[in-house]
């Protein structure tokens, strides 16, 4: 139990970090790209979007690993499927536009998206190696 929560506080430390250090390197890049191109979405929705998701889908995972630890990879996959769908609903009046370059919007959302994604990936495998144990 108290592995759990030193895990729970390392994980959520490096999550905000992360975070942080990603979004002001996207909001830099954005920045010198805006004379280029028209973003739809700001660096800052982006990332509020995916640090909510992923806060929801960890603190599932979390609650999971405490109460039935077998069941940590069925629990991680279900959430990928609602992160998919949670994306596509996000990026649906981004899809919807026309006459525009989708591609720096896209490119801008889903960078991230597998950074946070990996994230998850692996604080799923270090909780499914330390049930195992």
């Amino acid at each position: 139990m108290n592995n759990v929560i030193t895990l729970k506080t390392w994980h959520l430390t490096v999550y905000i970090a992360l975070t942080a250090i990603f979004y002001f390197l996207q909001n830099i890049i954005v920045d010198a790209l805006k004379d280029s191109y028209t973003f739809y979405y700001s660096v800052f929705k982006i990332y509020l979007f995916h640090f909510l998701v992923t806060f929801i889908i960890l603190s599932f995972i979390y609650l999971v690993s405490k109460k039935a630890p077998k069941y940590i990879g069925y629990t991680f996959m279900g959430f990928i499927l609602f992160k998919m769908a949670a994306a596509v609903i996000f990026l649906i009046p981004l899809i919807k536009m026309q006459g525009v370059s989708k591609i720096p919007d896209f490119i801008s959302f889903f960078i991230p998206y597998f950074l946070f994604l990996l994230f998850e990936i692996l604080v799923t495998l270090q909780l499914v190696k330390h049930s195992d144990a």
